[in-house]
């Protein structure tokens, strides 16, 4: 998995911060898979703290030399850059409160966007959230948290062509701080959804 983002300010209360963040809601079981619009919306026009409604389009989960990592690819329709960091960070928190995992990654890509495992990368990357629990244990990962948007819309073809923007841990707290809600994309059906267990012979060298 290529970890290729521009390195976060370190903090010692980062840990403390996340675990707050990824606190689990006392929502039931069918809730906290789907969250109606109405309460991804905190006002009538105007921006979510907690990010816009989502698709999950996969979930790959990796054996890596004896880790587990786990990675989600999801979608959103005109999304803002921001918007998309905001349902990025709204989604690894859910899945890391949902899972174990050595290292989460979800990747939020237009509705137009490709669907193909292997051309998620590069231009169709309109957001992407590493977070690892023990960062000295993943390669690759110096910090437990990593954040980054395209702050371009997409084209018809659910392309990003803006400018990547790097998260500091500041800009990470406030939105952390104003999100109200803890939940996963709309899951569709199995046959819908690529949920793949993939051995560590095969995970490695993989985005």
């Amino acid at each position: 998995m290529k970890v290729i983002l521009s390195k976060l300010r370190p903090s010692k209360r980062l840990v403390l911060i996340l675990s707050s963040a990824f606190a689990v809601s006392a929502a039931s079981g069918a809730a906290a898979v789907y969250v109606g619009g109405d309460r991804l919306m905190a006002g009538l026009g105007q921006p979510s703290p907690s990010g816009l409604g989502c698709t999950t389009l996969r979930t790959v989960k990796l054996d890596h030399h004896g880790q587990r990592w786990i990675r989600m690819h999801v979608k959103t329709d005109r999304a803002s850059g921001q918007d998309r960091m905001r349902t990025a960070l709204r989604v690894v928190g859910a899945l890391a409160n949902r899972e174990k995992a050595d290292l989460y990654q979800v990747v939020v890509l237009d509705a137009a966007g490709p669907e193909e495992r292997a051309a998620v990368r590069g231009a169709a990357i309109g957001a992407e959230v590493l977070f690892a629990p023990g960062p000295r244990s993943v390669m690759g990962m110096d910090e437990p948290f990593r954040a980054s948007y395209n702050d371009g819309k997409a084209n018809r073809i659910g392309m990003f062509h803006g400018k990547v923007v790097d998260l500091e841990l500041d800009e990470v707290r406030g939105m952390m701080a104003k999100m109200d809600d803890r939940s996963l994309c709309v899951n569709p059906t199995a046959e819908g959804t690529e949920v793949a267990q993939v051995s560590e012979s095969a995970a490695h060298g993989s985005q």
